[in-house]
């Protein structure tokens, strides 16, 4: 009998030779052997397209623009386990994290939150409500992560001066079948499993199926959670020119209701790391539903046709004490800010694009153009203005009930309906020289209407951004480019819930130059950049009269950024970057009291001008894999005036794993190996939100 045709799948990279052998009469599997240009663990990949740098396909060597990425195996290896985690190991970012932007908040280039620092799935912004964004969080769906830093809204729209990051789901794959799963144990009852399978169906149908799941009691009461993640994927390929992937992504969180520690006398009390300063009844809840429909048709040789239909649906509900001050008169910790608040937030859209390979006077030329449209219903419920009071001892709590002065009901019901039209072109002037521009025209209609009093108010903003850029291929190994380029960014909060309509965008510029090259001696890679942004239009008041909030004001960054990755010796890789910035106010004034202070020449809130990350693994026997790695954040300003800073802090992380077998390996991870007591953010010298402390989990990895 003649055996039937069998596949088998290894790792999917950037060159894949397929080898068919046939003996006689009988039809030997297909082997599909990999081999890979990129440095192990290497967040640069220059010569693997990236998806989000461009909507041309061109590499980052190609992109004039620092580009940065991290794969599903990175991931694995260093045990990420959250996206933002994995983000803010790329040069430049850090974490921003707290209850009121979702826990996923982040800077870059020394612009924080969602409204500098947009987030997106394959390619789709998701839409920021009160400057809270909840989805994604798991990073057990995702093939690659990858982040373009400096404005990016040419691309992706308003809110994206800082930098602009791209969550890649894993696709239905039609040509083999891959079935993993991974369960771990951790530290303070943490437990996370989850499995998740893709391959063919048939001639014509594929899917991809991940699921996962994860609890923790946490460090502190308020630091448990519970989290559900689901990614669902149908391929339908009738012929080899047309492709429709269905997609349904979602997360269930309760999420830690952990508001911070109050400091005692303006210091940590390390006693009080392990201590819930919430009430017993809080809640933080997030429910997120993504559906997405994606039609890709090559109708010629030279021309694509992409079309992509979604809708968003986020439900998140808060019920919290916000406010913790230590009164050293009585030994007390003072609680406030009583606050509930609901979102229930729906954004439909469409964006379609068509590129075109071509030629213009005989130059090699790839050109894309579409549209955007969308809509957003944004429903804001609170109990404002957020009264309640108690107190408690810091050092035997007594955490109390949930009581609010004022019921909590519907404040706000906004609609934002925007329109784009983009288009992006890339000209080969030579073998050497492409020339890269961007054009991106929006236009945005905002309605607001206060539920209490029924006034609506109503703005049209009509944005103009743009990019242009130079890459020159020195030789094989080196490559320098230049860019130019525009964004805009909402004012404080976001466009779904503004603090005045009659205020407009802010507006941002950047200029940088950079190099990539190649270390062919050590197979390794490298980048550098410099680069200046300067964010204008910004909230200040007139100085005339403090009263009044005009839109004076500018903020600026000027900065540089390092990233190598090597693998020196075969076995041992390594993975690192640096990140030096000099952000100040350049023309900013705040009412302190009844008095106008210029905070002129200060350093943002928040911004840390040093930063580093590194990691190096060790395979040291056939079977053994060791890794250990390093993040740097240098001190940030807690406050405009400068008087009080967040530390400086240094994280350890290490890593042993063993190979059982092919496709089962189990690893032991430590992070924040030392324990350091750290702030991620916080309000200046009352109240600290702490980094998660040491964490051992020991994990186990199937492949099937």
């Amino acid at each position: 009998m003649k055996p039937q045709l069998s596949a088998i799948c290894i790792a999917t990279s950037t060159l894949t030779l397929s080898l068919q052998v046939f003996a006689q009469s009988n039809e030997l599997p297909t082997v599909h052997i990999t081999e890979s240009r990129q440095a192990p663990n290497s967040s640069l990949g220059l010569d693997v397209p990236a998806a989000t740098g461009s909507r041309l396909g061109l590499t980052p060597r190609e992109t004039p623009a620092s580009v940065s990425s991290i794969t599903s195996a990175d991931l694995e290896e260093r045990n990420i386990t959250r996206v933002q985690d994995a983000v803010k190991r790329m040069p430049g970012f850090t974490d921003t994290a707290s209850a009121g932007n979702g826990g996923t908040g982040l800077q870059a280039r020394g612009f924080v939150g969602h409204n500098s620092v947009a987030q997106m799935i394959d390619g789709t912004r998701l839409v920021v409500g009160a400057g809270t964004l909840t989805f994604p969080f798991s990073s057990w769906p995702y093939e690659s992560i990858e982040a373009l830093r400096g404005p990016a809204s040419v691309l992706y729209g308003d809110g994206n001066i800082g930098a602009a990051v791209n969550y890649i789901t894993k696709q239905p794959l039609r040509d083999c079948r891959e079935n993993e799963a991974f369960v771990a144990l951790g530290a303070y009852g943490t437990t996370l499993a989850g499995v998740g399978s893709r391959g063919p169906i048939n001639e014509v149908l594929a899917y991809s199926a991940y699921l996962s799941g994860e609890k923790s009691n946490g460090i502190r009461t308020d630091s448990a959670y519970k989290r559900q993640n689901y990614a669902l994927a149908l391929l339908i390929q009738p012929s080899a020119a047309l492709k429709v992937t269905l997609s349904a992504d979602g997360a269930h969180n309760d999420d830690a209701t952990y508001q911070g520690t109050p400091l005692i006398n303006g210091q940590l009390d390390t006693r009080l790391r392990g201590t819930s300063f919430n009430v017993a009844d809080a809640m933080v809840k997030y429910n997120d539903q993504w559906l997405r429909a994606k039609v890709e048709y090559q109708a010629t040789d030279s021309l694509k046709l992409r079309n992509e239909t979604y809708r968003l649906s986020s439900q998140r509900h808060w019920r919290n004490t916000e406010s913790m001050v230590y009164v050293p008169a009585t030994g007390q910790v003072t609680r406030g800010d009583y606050l509930e608040i609901l979102h229930n937030l729906t954004q439909t859209g469409n964006r379609f694009d068509a590129t075109l390979d071509g030629t213009v006077a005989g130059l090699k030329n790839r050109f894309v153009a579409g549209f955007d449209v969308s809509r957003v219903d944004f429903l804001h419920t609170n109990n404002s203005p957020y009264g309640g009071t108690s107190s408690v001892n810091p050092y035997n709590v007594v955490p109390g009930l949930f009581t609010s002065p004022v019921a909590t009901t519907p404040r706000r019901q906004a609609y934002l309906n925007s329109s784009a039209v983009f288009a992006e072109n890339a000209l080969d002037l030579t073998p050497q020289w492409k020339l890269v521009a961007g054009l991106r025209t929006d236009r945005m209609t905002l309605e607001s209407t206060d539920v209490l009093t029924n006034l609506t108010t109503s703005k049209t903003y009509t944005p103009l951004t743009g990019r242009l850029g130079a890459v020159w291929r020195a030789s094989n190994e080196l490559s320098l480019y230049g860019q130019y380029a525009t964004g805009t960014d909402p004012l404080s909060g976001s466009l779904t819930l503004p603090g005045n309509l009659t205020q407009s965008l802010t507006k941002g510029r950047q200029l940088e130059f950079g190099a990539k090259g190649a270390l062919p001696t050590v197979r390794g890679e490298w980048t550098a950049s410099v680069y200046r942004i300067e964010k204008r239009d910004i909230l200040s008041r007139d100085a005339l009269n403090p009263n009044v909030t005009q839109q004076i004001g500018q903020q600026s960054s000027t900065g540089m950024e390092l990233a190598v990755a090597m693998e020196p010796v075969r076995g041992w890789s390594m993975d690192a970057n640096v990140a030096t910035l000099r952000a100040r106010y350049d023309n900013f004034s705040e009412l302190v009291g009844t008095t106008l202070v210029s905070r002129s020449g200060n350093k943002p809130t928040n911004v840390p001008e040093l930063t580093a990350n590194l990691w190096t693994s060790y395979r040291f026997a056939p079977q053994w894999q060791t890794g250990f790695g390093v993040q740097y954040v240098g001190s940030r300003a807690a406050n405009t005036a400068n008087t009080l800073d967040f530390p400086a802090y240094t994280t350890l992380d290490a890593m042993l794993r063993y190979e059982v077998s092919r496709n089962v390996n189990v690893a032991l991870s430590v992070s924040n190996l030392t324990d350091r007591n750290y702030a991620l953010s916080g309000t200046g010298n009352t109240r600290w939100l702490l980094g998660a402390p040491r964490m051992a989990q020991l994990t186990a990895r199937f492949k099937f």
